[in-house]
C-alpha cells in the first residue's frame, strides 16, 4: 500500500492539482471537477487493493507458520470487479503437505471464492439498484466503468440468503390490541399459457399496533412498530413466520383481541387458524366495490342506501330482501350475475362486515391495497414485464427484508459467512494469526508526506489521514 499511496502523492496529487487549476482558469463546471477527481481516486482505490492482495500474498509466500503445512505450487494472475472498477492482481497458488485441497491462500483470507468474478460490494450496489429499478440498470451501476450482464444481476438476486433483518428489541411489548393486514400482487408469469398469461402471487402481510398519533398527519397516517412478511409460498409457511414473530415480541397474555383485515380471500382467513384471539374484518375498500356492482346499474339512491343500511347495522334478513329487490329490477342476464356474485362475496364474509358494528371504535381502516402497491407493486407489477417464479419470489423477499430496515451489506456479509462455515475449509488459525500481527508493520511504512497530514489546520481530513497512517496521537 505504501507503493500506491506514495506514488499518488507524486503524481495523483499534482494531476488533481492540475484539475483545479484548470477548473478555475477555464471557468469549467463543477461536474467536471467532480468527475476528474472521481476518476483519480477510483484510481487510486484499484491500486491500493492491487497492493494490499499481492502484499498480503507475499507475506503468505514468506511466512515459516505457512512453511510448515502449505507448498507452493505457482503464482498465476486473475482478475476482479470491484467498485472501483476492474483490478488485476497475482496471487500464489498453494499445496497442503498433508493431503487435501489446493488453494489460494489469500483469496481464502479475505473472502473471494473459486470462481468469484466480482468482489462483495459490487453484489451489494447490485442488489440494492435491483431493488430500485431493473436489473440491467444494477448492472450499470455495480461497478466504475464496468457493467455486469443483466443475466448476472439476475443470478446474485436468484441465489441471495434473505433472512429478517434483526429485531429492534427483544423485550415484549404489552399491547391490548393487534392488527394485522394482509393482501397479494398479481405479477405476470414468464411462462405463458394457452389464452393468456399465467399469473403469480407474492402475498404481503403486515403486524402493527395502529396509528401512530405522533407520528401521523391530517394527510397522512403512520402505522405503528409495523413489521412486513412476504414471499410467494405457501400461505401457512407465511403465517407460521408472523405467529413466531408475534410470539417473540409480545406478551400473548397480555392481547385481548388481534383483527386481521383484507379481502376475504381464503389463505387470508386461514390466518385465524394460525393467531391466537384473531378475528377477521373485511376492508371497506372490497365491501363498497361490491356494493357498487349490486346497485350502481341501476342509479336508484333508495336502493343504494338500503343495502348499506343492512351492511352498517347489521341486519343480515335486510341484506337478503335488498338483493332480492335488486335482482327483480335487473333485466340483464350478466348484471344478474355480477349482482349473484356480489351477494355471495357479501354473504361469505357476514362475520367481517358484522364485527364493525360491534368493535368499530377499536378497528382502524385497512390500507393493504396501498402497501401492496408501494411494497411490491412498484418493482414487480406497475411495468410490463413477466417474472420467473424464482425472481419474483427471491424480489418479494428483497423488497420486504428493506421495507423491515434491513441492510444489504448485512444481508450479504452473513450469507459469506454463512458459506464459510458450513464449508469447514478454512486457513489454519496461526496463518490466520501471523498475518494479522504483521500488520503492525505499516505503521513504519506509511511515512508519508501529505500536505492535509502536516498542514498547520488540524481538519476532520487531518484526523482521517493521520489514523489512516498509522500516526494518531
Amino acid at each position: 500500500m505504501y507503493n500506491s499511496i506514495l506514488h499518488f502523492n507524486d503524481l495523483g496529487v499534482k494531476k488533481i492539482e492540475e484539475r483545479i487549476k484548470k477548473f478555475i482558469s477555464e471557468g469549467k463546471d463543477i461536474a467536471d471537477l467532480i468527475l476528474g477527481v472521481n476518476q483519480d481516486l477510483m484510481k487510486l482505490g484499484r491500486d491500493i487493493v492491487t497492493e494490499v492482495l499481492e502484499d498480503m500474498d507475499e507475506f503468505l509466500r514468506q511466512d515459516g507458520v505457512r512453511k510448515k503445512d502449505w507448498e507452493i505450487v505457482r503464482k498465476d494472475a486473475t482478475g476482479l470487479l470491484t467498485t472501483f472498477g476492474q483490478i488485476r492482481y497475482k496471487r500464489t497458488y498453494f499445496k497442503p503437505k498433508q493431503g487435501g485441497k489446493r488453494k489460494y491462500l489469500v483469496d481464502e483470507l479475505v473472502g473471494i471464492k473459486p470462481h468469484d468474478r466480482m468482489s462483495a460490494d459490487v453484489v451489494i450496489n447490485t442488489l440494492d439498484e435491483a431493488i430500485e429499478s431493473s436489473y440491467r440498470k444494477a448492472g450499470e451501476k455495480a461497478s466504475y466503468e464496468n457493467e455486469v450482464s443483466k443475466q448476472a444481476v439476475m443470478n446474485k438476486v436468484h441465489i441471495a440468503e434473505v433472512n429478517p433483518p434483526r429485531l429492534k428489541s427483544s423485550e415484549k411489548r404489552d399491547v391490548r390490541i393487534l392488527y394485522i393486514e394482509a393482501d397479494e400482487d398479481h405479477v405476470a408469469h414468464q411462462a405463458k399459457r394457452k389464452g393468456g398469461t399465467r399469473c403469480l402471487m407474492p402475498k404481503l402481510i403486515y403486524v402493527h399496533e395502529g396509528i401512530d398519533l405522533e407520528r401521523s398527519t391530517a394527510k397522512r397516517s403512520v402505522l405503528k412498530n409495523v413489521r412486513y412478511f412476504g414471499e410467494d409460498c405457501k400461505s401457512e409457511d407465511l403465517w407460521l413466520q408472523v405467529a413466531q414473530y408475534i410470539s417473540e415480541q409480545y406478551d400473548e397474555d397480555k392481547i385481548e383481541t388481534v383483527y386481521i383485515s383484507g379481502d376475504g380471500a381464503s389463505w387470508i382467513k386461514q390466518g385465524l387458524n394460525w393467531i391466537g384471539k384473531s378475528r377477521f374484518v373485511l376492508d371497506n375498500h372490497h365491501l363498497n366495490k361490491y356494493i357498487k356492482v349490486a346497485t350502481a346499474h341501476l342509479n336508484d339512491e333508495a336502493i343504494y342506501q338500503g343495502l348499506k343500511d343492512a351492511l352498517d347495522w347489521p341486519d343480515k334478513e335486510m341484506a337478503h330482501r335488498v338483493f332480492n329487490r335488486i335482482l327483480e329490477l335487473t333485466e340483464n342476464e350478466t348484471k344478474i350475475s355480477a349482482v349473484k356474485d356480489a351477494r355471495k362475496y357479501i354473504m361469505n364474509n357476514w362475520a367481517g362486515i358484522a364485527i364493525k358494528a360491534e368493535k368499530g371504535y377499536e378497528i382502524v381502516g385497512c390500507s393493504a391495497e396501498g402497501h401492496v402497491s408501494h411494497v411490491l407493486s412498484n418493482r414487480l407489477s406497475s411495468r410490463p414485464k413477466g417474472w420467473s417464479r424464482t425472481g419474483a419470489n427471491q424480489m418479494t423477499k428483497l423488497l420486504v427484508y428493506k421495507k423491515n430496515g434491513g441492510n444489504i451489506y448485512e444481508l450479504v456479509m452473513l450469507q459469506k459467512e454463512k458459506e464459510r462455515l458450513e464449508q469447514k475449509e478454512e486457513i489454519q488459525d496461526e496463518i490466520i494469526r501471523s498475518m494479522r500481527r504483521s500488520g503492525v508493520r505499516y505503521e513504519s511504512s506509511f511515512n508519508v508526506d501529505l500536505p492535509a497530514i502536516h498542514g498547520g489546520h488540524k481538519t476532520g481530513l487531518y484526523h482521517a489521514l493521520r489514523k489512516l497512517v498509522g500516526k494518531c496521537g
